[in-house]
């Protein structure tokens, strides 16, 4: 009796322990899949066409951050473009409508779930369902350029095969030579205005403050003129022209009855004309007016 009580005590510790084994295996392969059984969650869906290479135990994310993972994959056999994804999320996450969930493919061909959350004020219940979408990403851009770019290699052939004639073109070369020979007048150039920006310019502006100075001092020595001094000169000087002019107007003074009295002028003229005369007459028959002996008259 005895014996089969230690037979029996020895199979229930074996039981036990293959239990307490399994439930350890199932807990290390959920630990390195990433989920916590002991963890309480929400669940909430997911609307795709297809799931590319998403799973049971896909982790969710937001913002880099995980929130949950994918507990289940349903497929709809009445609507075949249609595949809900089971989400159980963290109870303290709050998703408001219009959220979006994106499936990322990595390069390894492992898929994850990024949730792009709304900005509703509406916050989902949990048990409703929240449109999913691909994420494309670089990947995708690239393979669909790959056909754009097998369309152009074409026309890149017939490009480099134009550029290489261009090339081998003499005139390319001599064009080449022109842009050198530029280049060292150019550098010529540039050293004769550095010749001008250090040596004449700085004379010339010099030269330019000299004059400027001079010029300070003859505006400094014109305000020191008495203006007012001066036009009251210049106001006696015009009084005194005006009295002349209206004495000669007059007639008064000599200069006066010069400018007045004709019989002066007519007298004058008069003399002059009888002075021609003299001196026509005295011209024509000088032995009138001059008697005279070389060796003059001898005394009786």
């Amino acid at each position: 009796m005895e014996k089969k009580k230690s037979t029996f005590t020895r199979e229930l510790w074996i039981g036990v322990l293959g239990i307490i084994a399994i439930l350890t295996i199932y807990l290390l392969i959920n630990f390195f899949k990433g989920i916590n059984i002991f963890s309480t969650g929400e669940k909430y869906y997911v609307k795709f066409s297809n799931i590319g290479e998403i799973v049971n135990t896909s982790p969710v994310f937001i913002n880099g951050y995980k929130v949950g993972h994918v507990s289940n994959v349903i497929y709809n056999f009445e609507n075949p473009n249609e595949v809900y994804v089971e989400m159980l999320l963290d109870n303290q996450l709050r998703m408001p409508e219009g959220s979006v969930a994106l499936i990322n493919t990595k390069m390894l061909g492992s898929s994850t779930i990024s949730l792009a959350l709304g900005k509703s004020n509406t916050i989902l219940q949990p048990g409703d369902t929240i449109e999913g979408r691909m994420n494309t990403g670089a990947m995708d851009e690239a393979g669909e350029m790959i056909p754009k770019i097998t369309a152009m290699l074409p026309k890149l052939d017939s490009i480099l095969v134009s550029l290489n004639s261009t090339l081998a073109n003499p005139a390319i070369n001599s064009s080449v030579n022109n842009i050198e020979g530029l280049t060292a007048e150019l550098n010529t150039t540039a050293k004769l205005l550095n010749g001008l920006l250090e040596k004449d310019i700085p004379v010339a502006v010099n030269k330019v403050v000299e004059i400027e100075d001079d010029l300070l001092k003859v505006s400094s020595q014109l305000s020191e003129v008495d203006y007012n001094k001066l036009i009251g000169s210049l106001e006696v000087s015009l009084a005194n022209i005006q009295e002349i002019t209206t004495a000669l107007n007059n007639g008064e003074g000599t200069a006066g009855k010069l400018l007045s009295d004709d019989s002066l002028y007519n007298k004058l003229n008069n003399t002059a004309e009888a002075a021609t005369l003299l001196l026509e007459d005295l011209k024509q028959n000088p032995k009138r007016y001059v008697h005279f002996s070389v060796f003059g008259k001898k005394d009786k």
